[in-house]
């Protein structure tokens, strides 16, 4: 192996002599569901979309390792470096760690965006198959990429998603109280809330510009915050799947990058969209399907107890967090100020990606809901981030606990909080930023 690469894989890996790891001390919520799957031998995968903090979560488990594990027998390589992405020099760095390591005692191998490695699936699993008291975990910027394991490595690897900073991340980030539970919402709100609304309210709202990406946290300026999510995020994870066989026109995934941020939250039918592009359907819906794997859209499907007919029925497009279609399409910072449909969408969208499993709801007769949740109970919910919510705005949701002879509905509001009694039916009002820091 050449001098450069050592040296380089040194650099990476300073407690081989014995040096602090440098990182970051806050931490996500899913550090500890990250550390739980590392007492098991199946690779762990930690998937997401770019700039959430992949490489830091990766590097906090190593550092917490290094205080209980013999440092020797921690490994943390990085694929970026292009000489690193060729097949035997991966494996030369894996097997020069593997020398020198403690054969007796658990070992831990960090590979950081593997997917750069070609065939990196073999590599792995060779060393799964052959190697005793070894952990490898692997990191990636989508399942997309990693899609390849599905039939080499299959149950082998388990795969973790990574989201993007969550508002009650943010919160805690911030110093202030990050959790509230729906049992006594109004009273506990009032202990631990009320006294700093103002300051939620704030940070909601500098939350929807930019608290998508741990590295903005602390940055101000609008035009560097646009140009880091269109450069850093957006223009590397075309860049990505661009290398892929599935995309051969990148300018098309910038198309329907751009409709569905213009047009996030809104119900679309890919015919249109492929008429619009003068493009086959089938097409456009692989596209839509490779956008969806990277993370950058989150696609909810009319709510039905049939699962063939929700897939050919009208879908909804969310981009994952509205500071993207804000920077992509360059809209001001003013924008959250106004009050309209731009905005209630908007906010619709980073409500939406905040909860698993989430569909919509519409009738031929257009009643509508905008979200329904469906876990142990059905739970339907409207957006309505504005001043007034009006006894009309909330018809479709009334409709839908009909229809399903449910008694509770969620009203997200900009700053109502109340619960009202309708027709022996429970309505919660509730602001967007207080909904966000709900207990699971």
């Amino acid at each position: 192996m050449l001098e450069r690469h050592r040296r380089l894989l040194l650099k990476q890996n300073p407690q081989w002599r014995d040096e602090p790891l440098e990182t970051y001390e806050f931490k996500r919520d899913l550090f500890d569901t990250f550390s739980k799957y590392l007492k098991h031998k199946q690779i762990l995968a930690v998937v997401g979309l770019r700039r959430v903090g992949k490489t830091v979560l990766l590097k906090q488990n190593l550092e917490t390792l290094s205080k209980k594990a013999n440092s020797q027998n921690l490994c943390y390589i990085s694929f970026d470096d292009r000489d690193f992405q060729k097949y035997e020099i991966a494996e030369d760095l894996i097997n020069y760690f593997l020398e020198f390591s403690n054969k007796k005692f658990k070992r831990y191998l960090f590979l950081d965006e593997i997917q750069k490695v070609e065939n990196w699936p073999d590599l792995l699993k060779t060393y799964y198959d052959l190697e005793k008291n070894l952990k490898i975990v692997i990191s990636g910027s989508s399942s997309l990429e990693l899609k390849e394991y599905k039939e080499t490595l299959a149950g082998r690897i388990v795969t973790i998603h990574m989201p993007i900073f969550t508002f009650r991340e943010y919160i805690r980030f911030s110093g202030l109280k990050s959790e509230i539970s729906f049992k006594n919402l109004l009273r506990e709100y009032d202990l631990n809330f009320l006294a700093n609304k103002e300051k939620y309210e704030i940070l909601f709202n500098n939350y929807l510009l930019k608290g998508a990406f741990p590295e903005l946290l602390d940055v101000d300026d609008e035009d560097f915050i646009k140009k880091y999510i269109r450069e850093s995020v957006i223009e590397k994870v075309v860049a990505d799947v661009s290398k892929t066989d599935d995309i051969r026109r990148p300018d098309i995934v910038y198309e329907l990058l751009s409709i569905f941020s213009k047009n996030t939250g809104r119900i679309f039918e890919i015919i249109n969209i492929s008429n619009a592009l003068s493009l086959n359907r089938n097409v456009i819906a692989n596209y839509i399907y490779v956008l969806e794997k990277t993370f950058l859209i989150k696609i909810n499907y009319n709510y039905t107890k049939s699962a063939i007919k929700r897939a050919r029925t009208s879908k909804k497009a969310y981009i994952a967090h509205c500071c993207i279609p804000i920077a992509l399409l360059d809209y001001p910072f003013s924008i959250l100020e106004i009050d309209g449909e731009d905005r209630g969408y908007l906010v619709e969208s980073t409500i939406a990606n905040s909860i698993e499993g989430t569909s919509f709801w519409r009738t031929p007769q257009k009643h509508e809901v905008d979200i329904v949740v469906e876990d142990d109970s059905i739970l339907p919910m409207e957006v309505k981030y504005r001043k007034e919510v009006r006894k009309s705005d909330i018809k479709g949701l009334f409709k839908f606990l009909e229809r399903f002879n449910l008694n509770k509905g969620v009203v997200i509001t900009k700053d109502l909080l109340k619960i009202e009694q309708i027709e022996s039916r429970e309505i919660i009002y509730i602001p967007a930023w207080l909904f966000l820091l709900l207990s699971q």
